[in-house]
């Protein structure tokens, strides 16, 4: 087997260093979150059925269907601001006048608690950006807070994409921009 000859076009489009995470991507109120620890992680995974027969010797091309997919984008968080902190709370209250955050009501979780989405955004070595958003995105894990010597607190967000069952629309895309989304 011969080595592999690569175009200058694959190589414009390995994409460098860590993206840029921000909230309510393209909205009114946008807000780049940061520092972030690790970069940025963002998994799409299908759930696939295999229609199975007798007979069957394995995965069989034509008898498969894609019954959903669930998509997450998964950051480390440094900064400790009331904002980023009940980004990790659904249904937390949030109290402006007295920067106090609650524990929330239990029970339906309000529409409040889901972002509109959460985008990363990376660059290519071409100069280009690909742009990763995640709709209707909230954190659903453990919030955890560790103040230890010689260390910062990380807290750990993972942004999960949730369907509309109103527009029934898509929760992830992938996007390439010429020019800088944040310009």
């Amino acid at each position: 087997m011969g080595l592999v000859k690569l175009t200058q076009g694959n190589i414009e489009k390995i994409q460098i260093d860590e993206g840029i995470v921000v909230t309510d991507f393209g909205e009114d109120n946008e807000v780049i979150l940061g520092p972030t620890r690790g970069g940025a992680e963002f998994v799409a995974t299908p759930s696939i059925r295999d229609i199975e027969y007798d007979g069957r010797k394995g995965k069989t091309k034509g008898l498969q269907l894609k019954d959903g997919e669930d998509v997450s984008l998964k950051i480390i968080i440094l900064c400790c601001s009331q904002q980023n902190l009940a980004l990790a709370m659904p249904n937390a209250t949030v109290d402006s006048s007295s920067s106090k955050i609650e524990q929330g009501d239990f029970g339906v979780i309000k529409d409040s608690s889901y972002l509109k989405n959460v985008a990363v955004i990376t660059k290519m070595l071409d100069g280009t950006y690909k742009i990763l958003i995640v709709k209707n995105a909230m954190h659903e894990g453990a919030f955890t807070f560790k103040a230890a010597p010689k260390s910062e607190n990380e807290h750990n967000l993972e942004f999960l994409g949730h369907y509309d069952p109103l527009t029934e629309g898509k929760i992830w895309s992938v996007e390439d921009s010429t020019e800088n989304p944040l310009a």
